[in-house]
């Protein structure tokens, strides 16, 4: 007696109005995807330096701080007392961030600026030392010489 069962035809699925959604494919990931010996290969320690030695800093601290003790001595001190102290914290966290973000990266090797003659390297070649502190402290000194401005103009005007 033949099997009836291999040879009658599947039923077909008719789908009811609610059963009606867009295809969609799902994505499946290789096997080598979840491998997180891979993605460890990618992670690296950031390689390139701060590069700006000390005496950068210490000159651009000491410019915005000109400028504002000039502001406080162009203004007469009290009245603009609060603004100037309000400035004078938002520049203390310009610097402070930049100071905890690069406490937070490995120790690094002193500059190589800090030796005359010394070249940085940057994306368009080399750059000599003087033009980087050219460079990285020209606004400084136009703010630093901006505020004693202000503060010769006002004590003679007054």
């Amino acid at each position: 007696m033949p099997d009836t069962a291999l040879h009658t035809p599947a039923p077909t699925f008719t789908p009811s109005p609610h059963d009606l959604r867009p295809k969609a494919l799902v994505s499946v990931a290789p096997f080598e995807a979840n491998d997180n010996e891979t993605n460890l290969l990618r992670l690296r320690p950031e390689a390139r330096m701060f590069e700006l030695p000390t005496a950068v800093w210490g000159l651009m601290i000491g410019s915005y701080a000109i400028f504002l003790l000039a502001l406080l001595g162009a203004t007469g001190g009290a009245h603009a007392a609060f603004a100037i102290t309000i400035s004078a914290a938002y520049v203390t966290m310009f610097f402070g961030t930049a100071r905890v973000m690069l406490r937070q990266s490995p120790p690094q090797a002193r500059s190589a600026l800090n030796h005359a003659g010394s070249v940085l390297q940057t994306a368009y070649g080399p750059l000599p030392r003087g033009a980087v502190f050219g460079q990285v402290l020209i606004v400084p000194a136009v703010v630093a010489f901006f505020g004693i401005g202000i503060c010769i103009i006002s004590a003679v005007v007054m």
